[in-house]
């Protein structure tokens, strides 16, 4: 995982291959960089191509997690492998398509 902070955006892109080998220390990584100076979490999925159910554990840990400190969750560039599990999970995401520079209302 890719992890960057800009300017309290804190931005996630995840690996092609999403799986419990990679989630405990993705979960180490993330853990450690969340705190009162994070104002949004952004994860890029679009590289991923095999997602297993001990990281989608992480995803909607850190989910709860944003939502409890009040920190906006936003998934961009959603891959179909995780509309597919979520859809699986009967649980609800919002993907939105990030244009940087581009109006709100063209996103």
């Amino acid at each position: 995982m890719n992890i960057r902070n800009e300017e309290g955006r804190l931005i996630l892109t995840l690996p092609p291959e999403c799986t419990i080998v990679k989630a405990e220390a993705d979960t180490d990584r993330i853990r450690s960089l969340i705190s009162g100076d994070i104002k949004q979490i952004e994860l890029h999925t679009e590289a991923v191509k095999e997602i297993d159910t001990a990281y989608i554990q992480m995803l909607l840990s850190l989910r709860i997690t944003a939502d409890r400190q009040g920190i906006p969750l936003i998934i961009s560039k959603c891959c179909a492998e995780i509309k597919r599990v979520c859809e699986l999970y009967g649980a609800e995401i919002q993907c939105k398509e990030m244009n940087h520079g581009k109006n709100d209302h063209d996103r």
